[in-house]
C-alpha cells in the first residue's frame, strides 16, 4: 500500500498554536474557543494493490489536551452519498488526557478495481478548532489496482536508451493484461521491479500512459514517464516524456510489441 498526504497549511494562528513558546503571546494563543480538533492534512491518497489489503490510518490533532475526550466523526462520500459497506469508518475518536495527537483506522474491503472512492471525514463542529484555516474536513481518495494475468513475452524498442552507435536499445520483456479492462502492463521494461502500465481507451486504439516511475538514475534520482500513443496490430507506439524532479529529458518514441494472444 502506498499512502501520500498533502500538507495543508493551518494558517499562522494554528502554526503558532502548536509551535510558539513566547511568554507574551502564550495566553492569547491558547485561548481556543473549542477543543481545537483538526486534521493537519486536507487530503490523502491511498492506493491498494489488487489483493492483500485491509485498511489505513488517519491522523487527527487537538489543541486542548488536559482532559480525556471522545470526538464524533461524520463520514460521507464527496458527492454527499452514503459510504459503501466495503469502507468502514469509526464514528468517533477518543483522546486520553494529555494526548494531543491520535490515529484512527479505516477498514477497506472488496472495493472495485480501477475506481476512485472519494471519502470525506468531518469533525463534529462542537469540537473543531476555531481558527479560520483549520482543516475540519479531510478528503481521502481510495483506489484499488486492477488484477493482471500474464500473456507472454513481448519486445520493446527504446529511443531514450541507445547504444554507443546511437541505435535504439531493444529488449524482450514480459507482459500482463488487466482482467477487467483493456490495460497492459510491461514488467520491468527499464528497471527491475518498476512496471509500466498502458491504458487502452474505449476506441481500442488510443493509449494513455499516466505519470509513473520507471527507473532510478544515479545522478537525478527517480525518473518518471507520461504520454500517449496508439495500439495498432498488437504494437503500442507511445511518445513518452521522461522527467525527474529537476526537469524533463524530453519526449521519446518507445515501441512495445505485445505477445500474440
Amino acid at each position: 500500500m502506498k499512502v501520500k498526504g498533502y500538507l495543508f497549511g493551518l494558517g499562522a494562528a494554528m502554526m503558532t498554536l502548536f509551535a510558539s513558546c513566547e511568554t507574551d503571546n502564550e495566553k492569547a494563543i491558547f485561548e481556543e474557543a473549542n477543543m481545537g480538533v483538526a486534521f493537519e492534512f486536507a487530503a490523502q491518497d491511498v492506493t491498494f494493490p489488487a489483493e492483500g489489503y485491509e485498511g489505513f490510518d488517519v491522523e487527527i490533532v487537538r489543541a486542548q489536551t488536559s482532559e480525556a475526550a471522545t470526538v464524533p466523526l461524520t463520514a460521507t462520500m464527496a458527492d454527499g452519498s452514503a459510504v459503501p459497506a466495503e469502507i468502514q469508518v469509526p464514528s468517533e475518536v477518543s483522546f486520553e488526557a494529555g494526548e494531543g495527537r491520535k490515529t484512527f483506522h479505516i477498514t477497506v474491503g472488496d472495493i472495485k478495481s480501477g475506481m476512485d472512492y472519494n471519502l470525506n471525514i468531518t469533525v463534529d463542529p462542537a469540537y473543531t478548532s476555531s481558527f479560520e484555516n483549520a482543516v475540519t474536513t479531510k478528503t481521502i481518495t481510495i483506489y484499488r489496482d486492477y488484477t493482471y494475468s500474464p500473456i507472454g513475452t513481448g519486445h520493446m524498442v527504446s529511443t531514450f536508451f541507445v547504444d554507443e552507435a546511437g541505435n535504439p536499445a531493444e529488449a524482450d520483456c514480459e507482459f500482463e493484461k488487466a482482467d477487467d479492462i483493456t490495460w497492459y502492463r510491461a514488467l520491468s521494461p527499464y528497471e527491475e521491479g518498476l512496471d509500466l502500465v498502458f491504458q487502452v481507451q474505449e476506441d481500442g486504439k488510443t493509449v494513455v500512459v499516466t505519470s509513473q516511475p520507471v527507473f532510478n538514475d544515479s545522478t537525478y534520482g527517480e525518473v518518471s514517464v507520461a504520454g500517449q500513443g496508439e495500439l495498432v496490430d498488437g504494437v503500442i507506439t507511445v511518445s513518452l516524456e521522461f522527467t525527474v524532479s529537476a526537469g524533463s529529458f524530453g519526449a521519446f518514441e518507445e515501441v512495445f510489441t505485445l505477445p500474440a494472444e
